[in-house]
């Protein structure tokens, strides 16, 4: 190493000492995280109805049907008797199983730290599920983007509040674009001999 060398080494490392930090001070202070982050997953267990869709679609086999006991749920809306447990050892967080979920009920929270030095404890029951639901979840649907599991039969709520048309008559024009010509059929016979 050359004295030039040996200068600029040493120029670097003060210049460095005395600016700021590039690193984050993660322990002490939490990461900022994205609305649409992927955390750790959880679950509305009281909607969730059994339907092994999430089962069926995890690419790393982290997720498995687990029987529910009603009197420790408390609720009986589960067709199947099941809901989904998932092991975070294998889990990609790759967010198919939120996607397929017809009622909307697994969602991925904006927990990212659940390292532990016991890999059981990483194996989430239906129940533990639900529990980081009702803690990370529930208290802040805003934030989430929640859409709510609607029953068979009820409407749908609409956020926007619909306007009755006031002027008819603008969107009754008749207009000659070949967008808005509709095609004919032309029905022939066919004869059969």
């Amino acid at each position: 190493m050359s004295i030039k060398e040996t200068i600029e080494a040493f120029g670097y490392g003060l210049k460095e000492s005395i600016t700021k930090r590039a690193t984050y001070p993660y322990p002490d202070k939490p990461l900022p995280i994205q609305k649409r982050s992927r955390g750790m997953l959880s679950l509305d267990l009281e909607n969730c109805i059994g339907c092994e869709l999430c089962y069926k679609i995890c690419p790393s086999d982290a997720i498995r049907m687990q029987k529910i006991d009603f009197k420790e749920a408390g609720f009986h809306t589960n067709a199947r008797s099941e809901a989904p447990a998932i092991d975070f050892n294998k889990c990609i967080f790759c967010g198919l199983c939120s996607e397929i979920c017809p009622p909307k009920v697994l969602h991925h929270t904006h927990k990212y730290d659940i390292s532990t030095d016991d890999r059981k404890e990483l194996i989430h029951s239906p129940f533990k599920l639900r529990d980081s639901f009702e803690t990370l979840v529930k208290p802040f649907e805003d934030e989430y983007d929640i859409i709510k599991f609607q029953k068979a039969g009820t409407p749908q709520p609409s956020n926007k509040e619909t306007k009755p048309a006031s002027n008819v008559s603008t969107t009754n024009k008749v207009s000659n674009s070949k967008a808005d010509v509709k095609p004919t059929t032309n029905k022939t016979k066919s004869t059969s001999k």
